[in-house]
Formats: C-alpha cells, sequence, structure tokens
C-alpha cells in the first residue's frame, strides 16, 4: 500500500476557467478530505496528504474544474431536453 506524502502547491487555472474554481474546490474537498484547498491569484492552493503523487493530484484538479466549466456550459440544454421529454 502506498505511503501517503504531505504536500503544499499550487495548481495554476487558466483564465477562461477561474470562474468555475469555487465550485470545484467544493466537489474536491469531498473526494480528498485530508486535503485543504484555498483559492490564489489564478489558482487552487492545496496542502495536505495522500497517497497520490503530486502530478496525479494536479491532473484530477485541472480535470475537476474543466468538468465544472463543462456542467455550467450544457445546464441550459440539459434542463430543455428534461423538459422536453417529460412535458405533455
Amino acid at each position: 500500500m502506498p505511503k501517503a506524502v504531505d504536500f503544499d502547491f499550487v495548481v495554476d487555472v487558466s483564465p477562461q476557467f477561474e470562474k468555475h474554481v469555487n465550485s470545484a474546490m467544493l466537489r474536491l474537498q469531498v473526494l480528498y478530505p485530508a486535503c485543504r484547498f484555498a483559492c490564489r491569484d489564478g489558482g487552487i492552493s492545496i496542502r495536505g496528504s495522500s497517497d497520490l503523487t503530486e502530478d496525479q493530484l494536479r491532473k484530477d484538479i485541472l480535470h475537476t474544474v474543466y468538468r465544472e466549466k463543462i456542467y455550467v456550459e450544457t445546464l441550459v440544454t440539459r434542463e430543455a431536453l428534461v423538459a422536453a421529454v417529460t412535458s405533455r
């Protein structure tokens, strides 16, 4: 079993994704309860310990921010589809 490693680093987030950082951090806190996330200028600061590597955590963080962006951008379309299918 991998050994937990302490870390403290910042993941840079592109400006086009910055408005999705807060929602993504909420999801990340659920996924990684032993870690602490905070907004930093242009990124997400992460502190804690995990058995994952820093590269894997960076990947997971960026993927979560991207998923949040897609969720927000497709919400209206998904709501319209549900309304069309369920309306009589």
